[in-house]
């Protein structure tokens, strides 16, 4: 944030098995184009190898926010977070002027929390999805870490519905939870047929014990934003930092480049 010149950022996960540099330029493109006007870019892909890949999202966030969508109302935010091709990839490209404003979990709720920032910072009108990758490999999670992933997922979610007037109450999370496991289970259906129809590797029974898994993280999340609806603080914006701590960019600057020399 420290250069003046700098017009956008594209970020990406490290965990990249088949990376190449194109991608970035895929992130960055739709950004900086001057016949163009987007703001932020989010970045999706096939997560397709000898069977499906990201359950995080198959299983687990789209189901959710259709099952929020059934229980407490379809609105306009959680139609915005239902029509990304990839809600949790780690690839976007944004104009600094929103990477200086915007707030962000320091929790798996991460790529949830940006894409809630962007929505309350523009308009979707300035909001676009680019394919930066025909197949997208990264380093496999155990199914303990989707899971711990999962239940940071959901709270961040009904943190930020909480934020926008909607209420939460024992109840109400017990309907979620049961909807969303029927959401899941039904999915599984699905997913099973494109298997088949594709002739990649599906186990249908370990499809059906990670939702097992998501469901008691989803009920884990419901008990712990119950207990603490604030729950983890987001990490503070640019603007505020720099507001608090004028000096803190150079300091930094120095610290890494000095960092790098080492």
């Amino acid at each position: 944030m420290t250069d003046p010149n700098a017009y956008a950022i594209a970020v990406h996960d490290c965990d990249i098995v088949n990376y190449k540099k194109d991608m970035v330029a895929k992130l960055l493109y739709p950004v900086v184009h001057p016949a163009l006007d987007y703001e932020f870019n989010k970045g999706y892909y096939s997560r397709v190898h000898n069977g499906l890949n990201g359950r995080a999202t198959r299983l687990f966030y789209t189901p959710l926010i259709r099952s929020l969508k059934k229980v407490v109302g379809s609105n306009a935010y959680l139609d915005y977070m239902d029509s990304f091709r990839y809600a949790l990839s780690g690839e976007f490209a944004f104009i600094r002027p929103m990477a200086r404003g915007i707030r962000i979990a320091p929790t798996w709720g991460l790529e949830v929390s940006t894409l809630s920032e962007v929505y309350e910072n523009t308009t979707v009108n300035r909001i676009c999805q680019t394919e930066i990758a025909e197949n997208f490999m990264h380093k496999h999670q155990g199914l303990s870490n989707v899971s711990r992933m999962a239940s940071d997922i959901a709270q961040t979610i009904f943190r930020i519905l909480s934020q926008q007037g909607v209420v939460f109450s024992e109840a109400i999370f017990k309907s979620v939870i049961s909807t969303y496991f029927n959401e899941a289970i039904r999915t599984i259906t699905k997913y099973n047929a494109v298997s088949k129809i594709n002739g990649l590797e599906y186990n249908r029974g370990e499809e059906i014990r990670g939702v097992e898994s998501f469901t008691s993280s989803l009920a884990d999340a419901s008990e712990a934003f119950l207990k603490d609806p604030l729950g983890v603080p987001a990490l503070s914006s640019w603007v505020t930092v720099r507001g608090v701590l004028p000096e803190f960019t150079d300091r930094l600057e120095k610290a890494v480049r000095a960092d790098n020399r080492e």
